[in-house]
């Protein structure tokens, strides 16, 4: 038999989940009348829950992190940090669970909601809209944090992709390059995906066609990076990264072959990311992660405390950064910031 979700009462009734949540547990923001219908539907449809425990109630948060995403180190254990970070400046505790490829196609609940009795969730990175689906059919307050889910009713702070894809790609034509290309898997995250639409709008802006072969992939289903990427034999005068590991892991690559950078190849990346000593400098354009983490949490007291409808999709944004990896084509020098 399958297990009645809040979702399934708020389908019946034609009300959020966000309201079948406040009227199960005992929250203001709804009247008498519906929080009766709702608690009857609720018996009715076999539903069973429990009265939240005060003392623990908006102190507990659950950071989901997919195992593909999270290494150390790397942008996401940084992004994680700063979440922790804001989670205790609120007077919370941030309890993080790495969730496996299995546990993710199988929807199988994560520990921190069963044992911890959390009193919201944040999932991290990129997972798919069926096991974001799952958590929210718990009627936990929820908040996506660098990535989104359309069609979903789900909170999501996200760094602004688009915006800032298009303006490190904007540098780069208008220091003479008109050969651009994209590294990234543009299916695997919402956040390249974002990032490709920028790049776009950037070349479409400067009517550059955009060549598929020059269009590059820089990983697999587990986020693992090639040892080689399968280059084109026509390279472009610049590459655009999805961010700044593959922007270097590109740039060493190419001058193992003999092809210098950026004389020959600019490239720029994003993030700004270090991953350790001696990594070459790349111009790039910076996320914000301490201000996403905070609006992370903002966002979380709000859905715990008031049960605010939504969704909300909050894009923050970063800054640019020059370094020593462009050529101006305009001048034929280096650009230094």
């Amino acid at each position: 038999m399958k297990k009645v979700t809040m979702r399934d009462i708020g389908a019946a009734l034609g009300v959020s989940t966000v309201t079948i949540s406040k009227a199960l547990s005992g929250k203001e923001g709804v009247s008498d009348a519906v929080r009766d219908k709702i608690i009857e539907t609720a018996r009715q449809m076999g539903y069973h829950y429990g009265a939240p425990q005060p003392e623990a109630e908006g102190k507990i948060i659950g950071i989901l992190i997919a195992d593909r995403h999270f290494s150390a180190p790397s942008f996401y254990s940084a992004l994680y940090r700063e979440l922790l970070r804001e989670v205790k400046e609120a007077g919370m505790l941030g309890v993080l669970e790495i969730v496996s490829d299995q546990e993710e196609m199988s929807q199988t609940p994560p520990l921190s909601m069963t044992v911890q009795k959390v009193s919201g969730i944040v999932l991290v990175g990129q997972f798919a809209d069926e096991y974001v689906s799952a958590v929210l059919d718990t009627g936990l307050p929820t908040v996506l944090l660098d990535f989104f889910c359309d069609g979903l009713d789900v909170d999501a702070v996200v760094s602004d992709g688009s915006g800032g894809c298009y303006q490190v790609t904007r540098y780069l034509i208008e220091r003479g390059h008109r050969d651009i290309g994209f590294v990234g898997n543009i299916d695997r995250t919402t956040s390249i995906m974002d990032r490709y639409s920028g790049f776009l709008r950037a070349m479409m802006t400067a009517r550059l066609a955009v060549r598929e072969d020059w269009l590059l992939r820089d990983s697999d289903r587990q986020g693992r990076y090639p040892r080689q990427f399968d280059l084109p034999k026509s390279l472009p005068t610049a590459f655009v990264c999805n961010n700044d590991m593959v922007a270097c892991l590109l740039a060493n690559q190419l001058e193992a072959q003999g092809v210098r950078v950026p004389e020959d190849v600019s490239i720029v990346g994003f993030d700004n990311f270090v991953y350790g000593e001696g990594v070459r400098p790349i111009t790039t354009y910076a996320v914000d992660q301490q201000r996403m983490a905070q609006e992370t949490v903002r966002r979380m007291k709000t859905r715990i405390h008031e049960g605010m409808e939504g969704p909300v999709r909050l894009s923050v944004s970063g800054w640019f950064v020059e370094r020593d990896s462009v050529m101006d084509l305009n001048t034929g020098r280096r650009c230094h910031p």
